[in-house]
């Protein structure tokens, strides 16, 4: 099994002022996100009335509880929201999602289908980020009584909700899934992620796509698009020549073409999000929606937080969505696998 159980807590003594230790925890959320800031990006944010797409998150963090967010930290509503996306675009053949086997809180309970699961699996908590692990029975048994202890440990609230501040967590079901493991390497498959930005005023989506190879150095590429893929920078650069086509460019014009599609309708109804999707032997999967890439805490240079923020037009909270309902009935029931049919 391969483990990724979130941020590695700090030891004491320096537990005691790190952000993951038992005190920053009791702070004012708004203090927590300064601080949380400070310690990054190396000056006081403005949260008041943000301009730089790194304060226009922590903004977001604050102030927006909107459902629509709660439905894309939910891991399972926004797996169904997906499909009906890509229903809508004629895309299904073209953007498959990884099959749900199991929903639950309890492994014991997963224990039971363990001879109708596949040999390569995935466990996930539907309410958290950056928490997975990969089973390979090829390669070895599933130590159950492990997976157990770090399930359960998943189960209650961690730092998205505790130290972040990320409200959209809280609102997520408390669930555990196993899913379809992508690919049939050792490594993860490529990853796709498109920075999606609506213009309310131009009806007009503006993206960014960042793509990056499954390895642990990856190479990533910028695109800036609309319509078709410009390269806009190429950085972490590994291997080849700067002008080698890269895995978007070296793809089917009709994968080019769904990731459009069927990205353009994911990020529609969303001021912001990022939507995440794999790239396998030439297949296009959905990954997840992401409402809090990298936490808001990611280390641009100050010119690009300043252009992505220029682009992020935050809502008004005072207007209601139209969709509300859609989204709370998304969240409303715990959803089944397959193997619980």
């Amino acid at each position: 099994m391969i483990l990724r159980d979130g941020p590695k807590r700090p030891r004491y003594p320096l537990a005691l002022i790190h952000p993951l230790g038992p005190l920053f925890r009791h702070l004012p959320p708004g203090l927590r996100r300064h601080l949380l800031y400070l310690r990054t990006c190396g000056r006081w944010g403005n949260f008041t009335n943000p301009t730089l797409w790194s304060e226009k998150m922590a903004w977001r963090a604050l102030n927006d509880d909107r459902t629509i967010l709660k439905m894309g930290a939910d891991k399972l509503a926004s797996k169904e929201y997906m499909r009906r996306v890509i229903a809508a675009q004629g895309g299904a053949a073209a953007c498959a999602i990884p099959e749900t086997y199991w929903v639950g809180t309890s492994v014991r309970e997963l224990r039971q289908h363990e001879h109708q699961l596949p040999a390569r699996w995935v466990l996930k908590p539907n309410h958290s980020s950056g928490r997975v692990v990969l089973v390979d029975t090829g390669r070895e048994p599933v130590d159950w009584e492990r997976l157990e202890r770090v399930a359960a440990r998943w189960l209650a609230p961690d730092e998205e909700v505790t130290v972040m501040a990320h409200q959209a967590y809280g609102g997520a079901r408390p669930l555990l899934f196993a899913e379809q493991r992508v690919g049939d390497l050792e490594a993860s498959p490529h990853d796709v992620r498109v920075f999606g930005f609506t213009d309310r005023a131009e009806a007009t989506t503006i993206w960014e796509v960042q793509e990056s190879t499954g390895s642990h150095t990856p190479a990533f590429t910028n695109y800036r698009f609309t319509e078709t893929f410009t390269r806009k920078e190429r950085y972490h650069f590994r291997d080849g020549a700067p002008d080698e086509a890269t895995l978007l460019e070296a793809a089917s014009e009709h994968v080019r073409t769904t990731l459009l599609e069927i990205g353009r309708g994911a990020i529609a109804p969303f001021d912001h999000v990022r939507v995440d999707f794999y790239l396998e032997a030439g297949s296009l999967w959905f990954g997840e929606l992401t409402v809090y890439p990298g936490a808001g805490l990611l280390t641009f240079n100050i010119g690009v937080d300043r252009e992505r923020g220029a682009l992020w037009e935050l809502p008004d909270l005072s207007t209601p969505d139209p969709r509300e309902a859609e989204w709370r009935a998304l969240l409303a029931e715990t959803p089944k696998g397959t193997l619980q049919a």
